[in-house]
């Protein structure tokens, strides 16, 4: 797919609180992976007590299930100044969406295939 997301955020500040939110649930999953209780296409029945206390550490609260898997998927997230861009080849991308908008993002996504550029919303 090529996607980017950018998540619009009021402050440079702001912008590294959601990248470092993206990182501890990544790393949370990262570790349910090699623990043997997340597996690709097989969503957790319930959240381990390490992915609540992730969410529960980050403030975000709204990740579903199927939701969880998406941190395990290739994808590169940097702050760059008070933006946050997540690029990847993946189409499933709400569990990103979803930490962007809980830490205050406006979030835009496209396809670099279509769209190249640099940052396409503008500013209201």
């Amino acid at each position: 797919m090529d996607l980017k997301l950018i998540g619009h955020f009021a402050s440079t500040d702001d912008a590294r609180v959601a990248r470092d939110a993206i990182a501890i649930l990544t790393e949370a999953a990262e570790l349910e992976r090699d623990e043997g209780r997340l597996e690709y296409g097989e969503p957790p029945q319930m959240f381990s007590d390490r992915l609540l206390e992730a969410m529960s550490d980050t403030g975000v609260h709204s990740l579903g299930h199927a939701d969880v898997e998406q941190f395990l998927y290739d994808a590169h997230v940097e702050a760059q100044d008070a933006d946050v861009v997540v690029r990847t080849e993946e189409i499933d991308v709400l569990a990103y969406v979803k930490v962007l908008i809980a830490k205050g993002a406006r979030v835009e996504i496209y396809s670099m295939h279509d769209h190249d550029s640099a940052v396409l919303m503008s500013d209201e």
